[in-house]
């Protein structure tokens, strides 16, 4: 994590790594993971210096190179110029004993130097330069098995003291930095950082590391020195935790502190669309807002193809980290950490968002894609003041909210408190009175569906299920009977509304939480009240209904209405109901 945060600071110019610097690199020769040469990528003009190993006034002489990034000449040995590069053949043989002194730690800078010392590779190499118009003087890197050599973290500890050659020895009895791994003082109290004071963060700032109380010391250490870190290291970390809290969302009371291993564009960025719900896999969607996907998921999108199809093999290792940060008494608390491959990202939250699919209330085209923050105030207890729903879910949901998150990002079941939650609030949703009823009409409702129904597939999918629920109802597939429970109420809900429009407290407020839990029961009295509401119908209407609660009773067949149901069954219930009715409301409109 802190080494994490520490690169961050260096590839955004927030602080400077001993021993690195940014260099320009204009192209990177491509080789696969046992040393064949795949082709050259050169980078746009305008593409960011990238941070490497360098050794500074030294490699200007006669003897030393930098390792990983130099002028191509150097690695590949290539002699243009008998006189002005006399010096080659000796900055070639460094170059590749650095390679062969930092392969114990790196085992990709062998693979790097048997391509160097072979012959027809380097023909090969020469070759694709020269074809991409590239001369022996501009800087080149090296990418195996599509990863840019300097980037791994594994050699660290090698440059570390291999780098102490060319700069006077430092002091053995200085404590060795967590972060670099440089012997360095380390700093007594860690600076504090600001931006967390509307998630329990402290005015005067939050400090990362902390050992202010003696339980969090040991063997006699005192405050920071049992973590020690070197104010420059600290310093960066600092840095970079300032500038991602201050780009951070806020979800539950934690602030989403996230960012990438590469250089991923405000219009490549995942954590937007998953928070705000712009996901919409198709141009012409018959959602109500009719909206076009949004430049960000497009972007998304065609970053994916381009990685699939070999165009940006920069991109093919990119990777996500995610820790949503909150404040406590001065310290930082870290309440997540994710760390994973933006690819598996994009894949896991474009599942989400099919998991959470789900057909419009009025039956016209699937439901919105809703916003993650939007459903949590679907696992709010029932009741309180609206106007302070976010404050509430701050309070209430931060550890479920952190939870499903961990979830959606992972690909893995969400957790069973969604549907325990999600369950209470339709059911006091519909005891609601008509002034709360009005400003969250049940009969336009799908946050709470959708959220079930996401639950669910995933559950089903996740445990081998043939066919996990689906985003409208599916009269080729057989489901649980306590799914056509919950058709058979959206047909009873249905029949009443049209015998007895004017009715207040209907079918569905009176009858609903007892068919859910108890249906055997509830359904049968149900039953009855429909052959009253028939008898008010005209007779084709009537027919008409009876035929849909025919088609339903087929379903169930002989298999036996539960007693009781439990929480997955009460959950299959809902989508029923859900989607039963929304395929009679669009009937009613045909």
């Amino acid at each position: 994590m802190l080494t994490e945060l520490y690169r961050y600071a260096l590839d955004h110019g927030l602080a400077a790594q001993p021993g690195f610097k940014p260099k320009r690199v204009k192209a990177y020769v491509l080789l696969s993971a046992d040393g064949k040469f795949l082709g050259v990528h050169v980078r746009e003009k305008d593409a960011p210096a990238v941070y490497a190993p360098d050794i500074g006034a030294a490699a200007n002489g006669t003897r030393y190179c930098n390792p990983l990034i130099e002028k191509a000449k150097i690695p590949l040995g290539i002699v243009e110029d008998p006189k002005g590069d006399k010096n080659v053949p000796t900055k070639h043989d460094f170059f590749l004993s650095m390679l062969d002194d930092g392969s114990t730690f790196e085992p990709v800078f062998a693979v790097l130097a048997q391509a160097l010392r072979d012959q027809n590779v380097v023909q090969e190499m020469s070759e694709g330069l020269i074809q991409h118009k590239l001369k022996g003087g501009d800087p080149i890197g090296f990418m195996v098995d599509g990863a840019p050599v300097e980037a791994s973290s594994r050699y660290l500890p090698w440059w570390t003291k291999f780098r102490t050659m060319f700069s006077p020895e430092e002091a053995d009895v200085l404590p060795r930095c967590l972060i670099t791994g440089e012997r360095k003082a380390a700093l007594a109290t860690v600076p504090k950082v600001s931006g967390l004071m509307f998630v329990g963060g402290h005015t005067a700032g939050d400090a990362f590391l902390c050992f202010d109380k003696d339980a969090f010391q040991s063997y006699g250490f005192k405050k920071s020195a049992n973590a020690p870190v070197s104010e420059e290291a600290m310093t960066a970390v600092n840095a970079a935790l300032t500038d991602l809290i201050a780009k951070a969302p806020v979800l539950g009371n934690a602030k989403l502190v996230h960012w990438y291993s590469s250089e991923i564009a405000e219009e490549e960025d995942l954590m937007p669309i998953l928070l705000e719900g712009e996901w919409d896999d198709e141009e012409d969607s018959d959602s109500d807002d009719g909206e076009k996907e949004k430049d960000a998921l497009r972007a998304a999108k065609a970053l994916i193809a381009s990685i699939e199809t070999g165009e940006r093999p920069e991109r093919l290792h990119a990777r996500y980290y995610m820790m949503p940060l909150s404040g406590a008494n001065g310290r930082m608390m870290v309440r997540l950490w994710q760390e994973g491959s933006y690819e598996e990202l994009y894949r896991n939250i474009k599942q989400w968002f099919e998991d959470l699919s789900l057909v419009s209330w009025n039956g016209r085209g699937q439901a919105k894609s809703p916003k993650l923050k939007a459903l949590g105030i679907r696992l709010l207890k029932p009741g309180g003041d609206p106007k302070k729903v976010w404050s509430r879910m701050d309070e209430e949901l931060p550890n479920l909210l952190q939870r499903l998150l961990s979830a959606i990002i992972n690909g893995t079941a969400l957790p069973d408190e969604i549907p325990a939650r999600t369950l209470r609030w339709i059911r006091s949703s519909l005891l609601m009175s008509d002034e709360e009823k009005h400003a969250v009409p049940f009969d336009t409702e799908t946050l709470a569906f959708q959220l079930l129904k996401a639950w669910l597939s995933r559950r089903q999918r996740l445990r081998g299920d043939e066919y996990p629920m689906e985003a409208t109802c599916n009269d080729q597939v057989t489901r649980d009977v306590a799914y056509y429970c919950g058709q058979l109420m959206a047909v009873y809900v249905a029949i009443q509304r049209k015998a007895m429009p004017d009715v207040g407290v209907g079918v569905a407020e009176r009858y609903y939480t007892a068919a859910s839990a108890n249906p055997a029961f509830a359904l049968g009295k149900l039953a009855q009240l429909s052959q009253h509401h028939l008898g008010k119908l005209e007779p084709g209407l009537a027919h008409y209904f009876e035929d849909k609660i025919s088609d339903v009773m087929v379903k169930i067949g002989d298999r036996e209405i539960p007693a009781i149901m439990n929480m997955e069954q009460q959950t299959e219930f809902a989508l029923g109901y859900y989607q039963k009715r929304a395929a009679l409301y669009i009937a009613k409109e045909k």
